[in-house]
């Protein structure tokens, strides 16, 4: 009987806790958080917290989050979440097995945490205990103003209402007036696909884009301004291929006043085997031969990696750059704070 007393006990302090932070407008279940975030397109809060053993949560509490100032802001402008981790009347297993995930997840070193979250889960800083009210939120002003500049900066600059023609000349090789209709086709479809993925400010695409098979025993394929040249012998002893026909679409796109080299065809392979051919087999990277300069597709693969790891929007910032004519491999380091080295290094050692 005291057993099932205490059970009780514990379950209703559980819920009078977790009923006492909504009431004061934290949510304690992410999920629920992050919905609301994205509905209301409000940042997200979310504190990993020690309620009743850590001195600085308590603190952080007194001093900052139950301060009218605090909450006369955050209800204008955040979504917070609690998970709290404490030591006695712990919530059931469910609940903590789902927490103890997003501390790791969040790789939660200490409490308290604040993580900050946009409305499309992007993590954008970490906060802690603060003394005063106004310190607090202006260091959260400061983190949520960066992350809205370079959202800004990022997003995809609107395509421009362009017309278009794509040509083919097959005259060299009239067996394969077919395959040339094809791939005339296929560029009709994705010349415009191509050029949004490589927006950038005030860029004008090409009006007019020609493909042309001939003679070249030796070579694969070739791109000058709007023209393409494609080897009448490789892609006859290579059958369709079109995803090189793309690699050269690409370079159309790119339309860059500088060839610098492993950078130019690791966006080309990027577009072609990450963006073109998504579910195609994969070509493999030896980590213990490949080098930054390779480009092509080693050069794709690290580039993906980029995108998926490191920064979404990373081939729009690069390609603007090498647009305009202002790259330089310092440009790594401003938008990810490594170096294009120390970058390719951890995308290797993330092969092995």
């Amino acid at each position: 009987m005291k057993k099932l007393f205490a059970i009780l006990t514990g379950a209703l302090l559980l819920a009078s806790s977790a009923m006492a932070a909504e009431s004061e407008g934290w949510l304690t279940d992410y999920q629920e958080g992050l919905t609301a975030a994205k509905k209301n397109q409000k940042n997200m809060m979310v504190l990993f917290t020690g309620s009743d053993w850590c001195i600085w949560c308590k603190r952080l509490q007194a001093d900052v989050l139950q301060k009218e100032e605090f909450k006369a802001f955050a209800k204008e402008n955040l979504v917070l979440v609690e998970l709290d981790f404490p030591r006695g009347n712990k919530p059931s297993e469910e609940i903590q097995a789902a927490r103890k995930a997003l501390a790791a997840k969040y790789e939660i070193r200490g409490y308290p945490t604040i993580v900050l979250l946009t409305p499309e889960e992007k993590d954008f800083g970490r906060m802690g205990y603060q003394e005063k009210v106004s310190e607090f939120l202006e260091e959260y002003k400061t983190l949520a103003a960066k992350v809205k500049k370079e959202a800004a900066a990022a997003a995809p600059v609107a395509l421009p209402d362009f017309k278009y023609t794509i040509n083919i000349q097959y005259k060299d090789a009239p067996e394969m007036e077919g395959w040339m209709k094809a791939m005339q086709a296929l560029c009709i479809e994705w010349y415009p696909k191509i050029v949004t993925e490589l927006n950038s400010p005030d860029f004008k695409p090409y009006p007019e884009v020609n493909l042309t098979v001939r003679s070249d025993p030796k070579g694969v394929a070739g791109t000058g301004g709007k023209n393409i040249f494609l080897s009448k012998e490789f892609f006859t002893r290579n059958g369709t291929d079109a995803g090189a026909v793309i690699h050269e679409l690409t370079h159309v796109v790119q339309a860059y006043p500088k060839y610098i080299p492993w950078i130019t065809e690791a966006i080309a392979d990027y577009i072609r085997l990450y963006v073109f051919e998504p579910n195609a087999p994969r070509p493999p990277v030896n980590p213990e031969k490949a080098s930054l300069k390779d480009g092509y597709k080693s050069g794709a693969a690290f580039v993906a990696w980029l995108v998926k790891e490191k920064d979404p929007q990373i081939v729009t910032k690069l390609n603007t750059a090498l647009r305009q004519g202002t790259y330089k491999d310092e440009l790594f380091k401003e938008l990810t704070q490594q170096t294009v080295d120390e970058l390719f290094a951890e995308f290797l050692k993330s092969l092995k």
